[in-house]
């Protein structure tokens, strides 16, 4: 039994070490979590299998015997301390708290329990004395925080997906915690490690931790297999199929949304410009034309990156002027504009540039301003393009005054197909698709203030890594000058 305990930390150890590969920054406390409470059973193989293999054989020199000594009671120390409070920060990091700057706090509070307590054994206590009376409410305090939190997690949690994976961590996690902590943080009432010998006074349930711990062990790669498991899944052949399947009937339909919305525009445009020759006015007619011949461009590119809109988007970045992108994307639409008497206001609160990929960043621009458009009333509305900064961020803001999105539909507006339009070529893959690239681009698509009947305002938020400002550099006027002239069009 007792080289199970040798397993038993290279399992948790393993584990930990996975999902920090594949995460580190979502998983890092999860990780830390499987680590420390790997901790006990590495200190206990050490008193009960290493040494015990190494002294006989006389491979046990004094220097290696001090190492693994001090690293047993070390390891004995992370674990009674570190262990329910890397639980409690697991928990915390998955709560949904979405504020970083809360959780920061939060975190500076809950640390100082833990360092206090260990300072004051460290001081009071001699070296590889555990005294549980003085540890065990501290564990409890911080494993009760975090069954709050890993409620909270799932309360929070709008996407069905993700809300099932969090009820699972949380499920497990909660009891992969308070398992031990009623065997040794409670079972335990002392403990003394000496020089491969320990004195333990326990009820001694401590012994079958390692069928429940290995138990665990075991559903987390259950569930890796058939469900996938914080962030991570494995997948069969036939499954990697049925999503490929999946995706690739998605992808034509989000290339079928697409060319429809430049569909719409060459038809605008036509009209446009058969308005111009009748009436003479041959300069606009050549402008209309293009326009025309900008959209059928952008169709084109759409077509030819198809790929990344079946399987994945692939981007292609470059450094992109903000307010050439805006004129880019509202050229073509001038006409549906000057039709829908739409009022059109710009405020470049931030102006500069973003290293990001236009082709995309258009059609999403695109999409969005179309769903404000068919939004709107009859007789017109106003639409607000705003550029600004955020703490960590740059912010593109699209707002209209139009019918809104009632607030029971707004936990399913970026699930694929879902669609509060009544017409049949709205497919409702827009949203995701927008989503899917500002995720590429490392930040994320919201809606916020969306009421119904008060109008929707969608925000594309970008790490502040990838916005440039233009510290002096002199603009494009023309590009100004467009810019401006889609503002005095809106008022006409």
């Amino acid at each position: 039994m007792n080289y199970f305990y040798i397993l038993m930390f290279l399992s948790l150890w393993t584990m930990g070490l996975v999902l920090l590969t594949h995460n580190r920054k979502a998983n890092f406390w999860i990780s830390m979590t499987l680590a420390t409470g790997g901790m006990a059973s590495f200190a206990f193989s050490v008193h009960l299998t290493i040494v015990p293999l190494l002294l006989p054989r006389g491979w046990l020199s004094p220097i290696m015997g001090t190492v693994l000594y001090e690293a047993s009671v070390i390891a004995m120390s992370v674990y009674f301390y570190f262990f329910p409070f890397a639980a409690c920060m697991g928990a915390l990091w998955l709560s949904g708290i979405s504020s970083r700057k809360t959780r920061m706090l939060i975190s500076s509070l809950l640390v100082l329990p833990v360092a206090t307590a260990l300072v004051y054994h460290l001081w009071n206590t001699s070296w590889g004395h555990f005294n549980m009376g003085e540890i065990r409410l501290l564990a409890a305090f911080y494993f009760l925080v975090s069954y709050v939190f890993y409620v909270l997690a799932v309360r929070l949690e709008k996407e069905p997906h993700k809300k099932r994976n969090k009820r699972r961590v949380g499920i497990l996690f909660s009891f992969g915690t308070l398992y031990p902590f009623v065997t040794d943080f409670v079972g335990f009432k002392s403990l003394t490690m000496g020089h491969w010998s320990f004195d333990l006074d326990s009820n001694g349930a401590w012994q079958y931790n390692v069928v429940v711990i290995l138990g665990l062990i075991a559903i987390i790669v259950y569930y890796l297999v058939k469900y996938g498991f914080m962030g991570i899944k494995l997948r069969i052949e036939q499954e990697k199929m049925d999503v490929s399947m999946r995706a690739l009937t998605m992808g034509v339909s989000i290339l079928n949304h697409s060319i429809k919305n430049e569909i719409q525009k060459i038809n605008y445009l036509t009209e446009k410009t058969e308005g111009y020759i009748q009436a003479g006015q041959s300069e606009k007619s050549l402008q209309s034309i293009e326009q025309i011949h900008s959209v059928t461009a952008h169709m084109l590119n759409m077509v030819g990156r198809i790929k990344d809109k079946a399987e994945d988007i692939v981007l292609t970045e470059s450094k992109t002027d903000v307010k050439d992108l805006f004129t880019e994307v509202l050229q073509p639409m001038q006409p549906l504009l000057e039709t829908r008497s739409v009022r059109v206001r710009i405020d470049y609160e931030s102006d500069g540039y973003l290293v990001a990929d236009a082709t995309h960043l258009k059609e999403t621009l695109s999409n969005l301003i179309q769903n404000a458009l068919d939004a709107m009333p009859v007789e017109g509305g106003e639409l607000v393009l705003r550029t600004f900064q955020a703490k960590r961020h740059y912010m593109i803001a699209v707002t209209d005054n139009g019918s809104g999105i009632p607030k029971d539909q707004l936990g399913k507006i970026f699930e694929p197909f879902y669609t509060t339009k009544k017409n049949a070529y709205n497919h409702g893959l827009g949203l995701p698709y927008c989503a899917s690239v500002l995720w590429k681009h490392g930040g994320k698509l919201t809606v916020a203030g969306a009421e119904s009947g008060r109008g929707t305002t969608v925000t594309l938020q970008f790490p502040m890594r990838r916005f440039i400002s233009p510290d002096g550099r002199p603009r494009d006027e023309s590009a100004a000058a467009l810019a401006g002239g889609f503002i005095r069009l809106g008022r006409r």
